[in-house]
């Protein structure tokens, strides 16, 4: 309705000269366009749901606003007057997996667009040792760059220690008067010593430059297994992460080292890696099949067949 009558006006001054004839300049009509708020550029959406995300925005004039999709994919998508994104079809992982497009907002002069990446993700119907799981072969042939796509160490919370150093805060073993947690210097950004016990090996470490910080899932093997379809961001969380505390655990740097990229199937190939801990056995099968449920990656079948013969030898529970 605003707009309605400023251009009734627009119109009546340019009808009307002043009183010398002149057509007097119409005046400029001032607009803000619409924001967008909080619209992510990555979105993850499990497989055979429709419902993507609902765009929130406003118009600082308080303009009605119109949604319009377009970009790479707008078809396999229908957006409502509120903005309510919804896949027109039932998504499926193996059939369509990655979608791109633009969300735009208008308010009849103004428009504001964004690009967002819509990731569908796979659904884990099978069960291993009590966890939801995906069962699936390797992708070998994916590019593997671990220091452009997994990144280490980033400082996730802003308090000047990388997750590396997180890590070892939330590990040291605080029981002995002897080794207490110090760091490099008074900023306490980098940790120098402390004790730490390396489940791999069953053995103890008290300096932190003999201590690593191990993927329990290894990046390449996590990769090999669904991670390489991560979108960008999620590779960079996964290889950080401190939200799932299984995932990065302190040990030894000969331990670290040896293990490589192994999974649980090279405890029966030589080469192959596998805890020299016996009393070990069962929890780190209890973690990685717990690491691959939460990021739904693949187990394939020697892995499996591997995991199962252990659980059953080491009469885990």
């Amino acid at each position: 309705m605003k707009k309605l009558t400023l251009l009734a006006g627009l119109l009546a001054i340019v009808g009307c000269g002043n009183e010398d004839g002149v057509i007097s300049e119409p005046p400029v009509i001032s607009n803000s366009a619409p924001i967008i708020i909080n619209l992510p550029s990555e979105i993850e959406v499990d497989e055979l749901q429709l419902s993507v995300i609902s765009v929130s925005a406003i118009d600082p004039d308080g303009d009605y606003l119109r949604y319009l999709l377009t970009g790479d994919d707008p078809g396999y998508f229908n957006i409502s007057g509120s903005g309510e994104i919804t896949f027109r079809e039932i998504p499926i992982y193996e059939i369509k997996n990655l979608y791109s497009i633009n969300v735009n907002v208008s308010d009849n002069i103004d428009t504001t667009s964004q690009t967002i990446s819509i990731y569908v993700i796979k659904v884990c119907t099978s069960t291993l040792i009590g966890f939801s799981v995906c069962f699936g072969e390797e992708n070998t042939t994916s590019f593997y760059d671990r220091d452009e796509d997994y990144p280490t160490w980033k400082d996730s919370d802003g308090d000047c220690q990388n997750n590396r150093h997180e890590v070892l805060i939330s590990e040291h073993i605080d029981d002995d008067p002897l080794y207490p947690l110090t760091f490099t210097d008074n900023n306490q950004c980098s940790v120098a010593s402390g004790k730490w016990y390396d489940p791999y090996d069953d053995v103890y470490y008290y300096s932190a430059s003999d201590v690593h910080i191990d993927h329990v899932v290894p990046l390449y093997d996590a990769h090999k297994s669904g991670a390489w379809y991560f979108p960008k961001l999620k590779k960079i969380r996964f290889a950080n992460t401190l939200d799932v505390p299984e995932q990065l655990i302190a040990v030894g740097a000969s331990s670290n080292l040896s293990k490589s990229s192994w999974d649980p199937s090279g405890w029966y190939t030589t080469p192959g890696w596998k805890p020299n801990n016996k009393t070990y056995h069962c929890q780190y099968l209890q973690d990685w099949v717990k690491i691959k449920s939460i990021y739904r990656l693949n187990i394939d079948s020697a892995e499996r067949a591997a995991i199962e013969k252990v659980y059953l030898e080491s009469s885990c529970s």
